[in-house]
């Protein structure tokens, strides 16, 4: 994966960037309610995981300051694109870890979710994963789809780790609209509440074009 190196010294945000990066834990994480009534209403038969993941990989990559990571020297990366590891459920429970490669901006959804599935059935037939990849470039996906949360923590190895963490819950119907949590954990030294909002925002406008794209395939028939 490319990256550039940005001088945080001549960064915007190179205060809060010294401050947090002193903290044991500098991590910022926020829980919001999606609405995805349109999607639901519109999906039809594809698969809500990977078509959620496809919206959600887009909208993390349009901030830029989620595809900063703090390298091992101290220095900030600043990647091309991020794309997601994310874990899939295989027998008895049991969970394993499926990475894409290097799946651009560019791609439609329909070849997303092919790859997605390809990786998927690799994963679970080995139980195991034999591409890494560049681990400091993912964004690291899970979901919790039993389970409608408020809140979400995740476990971060140390002070140092930068890569966003973004979960999902289980989604419910009340008065008529879908609803589902969605949690993005960052790294406080790289991002704050704006940038947080800002993936938020680009989130429903991603759902949005998905739902708008679902609805004008029906038009072809």
């Amino acid at each position: 994966m490319h990256y550039t190196i940005i001088d945080m010294e001549k960064d915007p945000r190179c205060g809060q960037f010294a401050y947090f990066r002193a903290m044991q834990y500098p991590f910022a994480s926020v829980t919001v309610e999606v609405d995805i009534t349109d999607m639901m209403t519109a999906r039809g038969s594809r698969p809500f995981f990977l078509s959620l993941l496809y919206a959600v990989v887009r909208a993390a990559n349009a901030v830029p300051q989620l595809r900063r990571r703090i390298l091992p020297d101290g220095r900030v990366a600043e990647y091309d694109w991020c794309p997601p590891s994310y874990t899939v459920e295989g027998i008895d429970g049991m969970r394993f870890t499926a990475r894409y490669g290097y799946v651009g901006l560019a791609v439609e959804q329909k070849e997303f979710v092919a790859e997605g599935q390809r990786r998927q059935k690799e994963v679970l037939e080995r139980g195991t994963l034999t591409e890494d990849g560049d681990l400091r470039s993912f964004f690291f996906v899970s979901s919790v789809p039993w389970l409608h949360y408020t809140h979400a923590q995740n476990p971060m190895e140390n002070p140092n780790d930068s890569n966003p963490r973004i979960n999902w819950g289980k989604y419910v119907t009340a008065n008529g609209r879908t609803t589902l949590p969605v949690t993005l954990t960052v790294h406080h030294a790289l991002a704050d509440g704006l940038h947080i909002s800002i993936f938020y925002q680009k989130l429903e406008e991603e759902l949005a074009a998905l739902t708008r794209q679902w609805n004008e395939s029906k038009k072809d028939f």
